[in-house]
């Protein structure tokens, strides 16, 4: 707890100034007569901790109290959500309830009444760790009386591994992150993004790194995003906008925005940011250039070999390179008098009506170097004072854990005043923008407020009925989340352990000098080195082939191998690799438990789909996940099967499923059932055929 709570009474009745309009703000008063409006939070280590109504918590000796708000602190119900970890984090989460609940107010709408500790929990673990609680972890948490339990939940999920592959998944699906892609595999760019998510980088760094990347695909993970579309510039702006600053740009790659204020010729001046930047391929001129390349692939000899070279060749030349020309032209077809067809475009970055200041284009639009456009580029698109950029992020990540946008679609977000709350949009960039683009910190602050520990809303929305947010939306989980808490319920907590490192294994394996500095000899015995390690990466089957990790696993066993050697080796049960679904191939197979409830392919950016399906429905009574979750080496069986009575069996396997226990009638039946031959694995799949189970609650 910091220090800083500890502020002097008459300090904190500066900052207040308010009436007492609310039943649950009440006067404290100190033993030496000084008094402050506030509500009471809880008591806990011989301390008062009391919010003002700017959302500030002030911490208090007890003893420092009168006598009778002595008495008060002791008897008194805390209101709200508990003890916070840090009092300026309280005050920015209260000042978000305040917007929330104004435009709730105006709609002549109630907030939800605060989630259970059971819900709650379940709820907060999908959000961030994106799985299910273990039955251990959900004991944990609900038997906890200590009053700070939620803020430490939330602090101890955000520093988890689970949260690393949560928003791994997250970004995979909005980044169309895909494990083959220009007949290449981009293991490289899962395992950058995978390690700026666990380092924690500012996104404004993720971002301005992604754009501004060169060098090989495989020596440089980040350029994996302009790679992904390849000799594609348009294209690829055009995601890249509507992506990062939420611009619906689509139409004007073709003509005039009919909709919105975009036109064609600002579309390409915009393109002329890349006009300068090659994705083709890298012009090595390894032996000699591409004729010296035919002949080491020639007197390679075996036709095999010969075509696994060019393949070679190919992977390598994936780069990124900037000339020192900016080569963009207006299309053949266009028909607007401001330019002619076939002129060259000269880079001008677009405007919004609302930035007033203008400072995110200072210093942008003077360079006079061709080969420094994308750099200009990503500072103005990252800067702090783009009005747009950490709007986009701040609703993008209000989505991730609300279920919905302030703003939808998170795409298109060039009038923040068509948004269902504006004050509260233009509220969470600024947060944003103040935290420095910490999405952790940012998460942090969301999940601390008492609109996200309210009730799910579960009644069905009105069409066209803009969502003020009462509380989160009740959704079905995503197709990872369902994947990972599947696995969870086989492998417990351990299956966060489980990581692939791709990347860099492939990268070792694969990488040749295309320099020219090699000698030929030099250069044919790489080739042959590296064509040989290709064929363990054919076909996909690279990370969770079944029969390689068994094997991996014996040689686990045999050796004695400790927790380092998880890593190398998840569980594998009738063909099922438990792994987190960020480990897995990106995307799956087409039949794959992913697949069915909805992974996207990665052919097109947030594509994920959370709509329910006759072969979900059959996925989850026939399917293998179901299958291995009643298995008697299933963790969730082997526990429940442990308990003494039919009782605490039944109990067992409910806080494992819902993090909660059984209802009476629940309970009665289920025991009812055991005793009249339903087995343990019997019960599993009633549970797991839930609607409680599939959805975020």
């Amino acid at each position: 707890m910091k220090t800083r709570l500890c502020l002097p009474l008459a300090c904190a009745l500066l900052v207040t100034g308010l009436q007492a309009d609310n039943e649950v703000y009440r006067t404290w008063t100190d033993a030496q007569g000084r008094k402050l409006e506030a509500t009471f939070r809880g008591i806990e280590n011989g301390n008062v901790f009391l919010q003002v109504r700017n959302g500030y918590v002030y911490r208090l000796s007890l003893d420092k109290l009168s006598a009778v708000d002595q008495q008060a602190a002791k008897t008194l119900k805390p209101e709200g959500l508990g003890i916070p970890s840090d009092p300026n984090l309280a005050q920015a989460a209260a000042q978000i309830d305040m917007l929330v609940e104004a435009g709730l107010k105006k709609a002549e709408q109630k907030p939800n009444p605060l989630a259970s500790d059971e819900q709650f929990v379940r709820r907060v673990f999908l959000d961030l760790a994106g799985r299910i609680p273990t039955r251990e972890e959900a004991l944990e948490f609900i038997n906890d009386t200590s009053l700070s339990k939620r803020a430490k939940v939330i602090d101890r999920l955000l520093d988890s591994e689970g949260y690393r592959s949560h928003l791994f998944n997250y970004f995979a699906d909005m980044l169309r992150m895909a494990d083959v892609a220009q007949k290449a595999r981009f293991y490289t760019y899962q395992d950058w993004l995978k390690g700026q998510i666990a380092e924690n980088v500012p996104w404004d760094k993720v971002v301005h790194t992604m754009m501004t990347a060169d060098g090989k695909l495989l020596e440089n993970g980040a350029t994996g995003y302009l790679l992904r579309d390849a000799g594609m510039r348009l294209d690829n702006l055009s995601l890249t906008l509507s992506t990062f600053i939420g611009a619906n740009v689509s139409c004007a790659q073709c003509h005039d925005h009919p909709f919105a204020d975009w036109t064609q010729r600002q579309f390409y001046e915009m393109a002329a940011f890349f006009g300068a930047t090659e994705t083709y391929g890298a012009k090595g001129n390894a032996g000699g250039g591409m004729q010296g390349m035919r002949k080491l692939i020639a007197s390679l000899g075996d036709k095999r070999l010969q075509q696994q070279a060019k393949n070679l060749f190919r992977v390598n030349g994936l780069a990124v390179e900037d000339s020192s020309t900016n080569d963009l032209k207006m299309p053949d077809d266009y028909k607007y008098p401001d330019a002619k067809p076939g002129d060259l475009v000269t880079p001008k970055l677009i405007t919004w009506s609302d930035d007033k200041t203008k400072k995110a284009y200072q210093g942008v639009q003077t360079t006079k170097h061709d080969e420094q456009l994308r750099e200009q580029f990503a500072k103005w698109m990252t800067s702090p004072d783009n009005p747009r950029f950490g709007m986009t992020i701040a609703n993008r990540m209000w989505k991730h854990i609300f279920g919905v946008g302030v703003k939808e679609p998170v795409t298109d977000i060039d009038d923040p005043n068509a948004s269902v709350n504006p004050a509260l949009l233009h509220h969470l960039g600024n947060e944003m923008v103040r935290f420095k683009f910490d999405l952790k910190q940012f998460l942090r602050v969301l999940c601390n407020t008492q609109t996200y520990q309210r009730e799910a809303t579960s009644h069905e929305l009105a069409d066209n009925t803009p969502y003020l947010f009462p509380g989160p939306i009740l959704r079905r989980m995503t197709a990872e989340q369902a994947w990972d808490s599947c696995a969870t319920l086989v492998v417990g907590a351990d299956v966060d352990k489980f990581k692939g490192h791709r990347g860099e294994t492939y990268a070792k394996a694969m990488n040749i000098d295309l320099s020219g500095d090699a000698s030929p000899d030099v250069l044919k015995g790489q080739i042959e080195n590296a064509v040989a390690s290709m064929r363990q990466f054919g076909g996909g089957k690279a990370a969770g082939n079944p029969k390689n990790n068994a094997r991996k696993k014996r040689m686990m066993n045999q050796s004695g191998g400790g927790e380092e050697d998880l890593t190398l080796a998840p569980p594998v049960r009738d063909g099922l690799v438990l792994a987190r679904a960020s480990e897995l191939p990106q995307p799956e197979k087409d039949q794959h438990f992913l697949r069915m409830f909805g992974q996207s392919d990665r052919q097109i950016a947030d594509s994920e789909s959370e709509e329910g399906s006759i072969p979900q429905v059959l996925m989850l009574m026939n399917g293998e996940a179901q299958r291995v979750i009643g298995q008697d080496d299933s963790l969730v069986v082997k526990t429940a099967s442990a308990q003494k009575t039919p009782e605490q069996q039944v109990e067992s396997l409910y806080v494992s499923f819902f993090s909660r226990k059984p209802k009476p009638n629940e309970l009665t039946t289920a025991v009812a059932g055991l005793g009249n031959g339903m087995t343990m694995r019997d019960l599993t799949w009633v549970l797991f055929n839930t609607r409680e189970f599939i959805f975020v609650e």
